[in-house]
């Protein structure tokens, strides 16, 4: 399901709010006029990569994909990272540098179904990828784990055909657990987190990698001999 799909927003609620400078409230304006082609973006996506997770069921009895999130950004939430970023508040900057207004998180069990699932999706002729960073194999100091793709997908309403991006990140549920709870410490704690539990968040992030590694391990094992007993 989607959450945070993009509020009913009258113009003329823009042009009166004393919050939003002229330049937002215009780059809001057509945002919103163009905020149907994200959620189509989003919706299309969403599809195919649940029957990307039936595919695998059927044809390997295995299921990558323990559960999926989606979420459109609010005008609130771009016109705040886009003056975090330093971006200029532009419709032309928004296409331009704004390529998570359509996002999801794929949480898969084995980092191996991480890689598969991408795979797949590759394969789709009317999915092209524009952007990749893979944090599993290159995390980042804090100890973040997640492959982060931005996918263009295209769309063709009525006569008119068009590229629309969707970021997704990829974890397994260990990367998952990780991220939440360290976004939720950060919080709590306003940021100010010591070197020392940094150390022990990287410490943590490393330590449930190899968990994550041998659980796949073993899965592989028992799988590929037919599922055979120790006992």
């Amino acid at each position: 399901m989607i959450s945070n799909l993009t509020r009913v927003i009258s113009f003329d609620k823009i042009d009166n709010s004393e919050i939003l400078d002229s330049k937002s409230k215009e780059m809001i304006k057509q945002f919103l006029k163009v905020e149907r082609n994200y959620r189509y973006a989003l919706n299309k996506m969403n599809t195919k990569i649940e029957n990307m997770n039936d595919y695998c069921q059927m044809s390997y009895a295995h299921n990558p994909i323990h559960h999926t999130e989606a979420r459109l950004k609010t005008p609130d939430s771009i016109i705040e990272k886009m003056k975090r970023r330093g971006y200029e508040t532009t419709f032309e900057s928004l296409k331009e540098n704004l390529y998570d207004i359509a996002g999801m998180r794929v949480i898969c069990n084995y980092i191996n179904d991480i890689y598969q699932i991408v795979h797949l999706l590759t394969l789709q002729k009317d999915i092209r990828v524009k952007l990749r960073k893979d944090y599993i194999v290159n995390p980042k100091p804090s100890g973040y784990r997640s492959l982060h793709i931005v996918f263009e997908i295209q769309l063709c309403i009525l006569d008119e055909t068009m590229w629309v991006p969707v970021e997704i990140q990829f974890r397994t549920l260990a990367m998952d657990m990780w991220a939440s709870l360290e976004h939720e410490l950060r919080y709590k704690a306003k940021d100010m987190v010591s070197e020392a539990e940094k150390h022990s968040l990287r410490t943590y992030s490393d330590s449930l990698y190899e968990i994550d590694l041998g659980m796949q391990r073993l899965y592989i094992d028992k799988t590929a001999g037919g599922g055979r007993r120790d006992d």
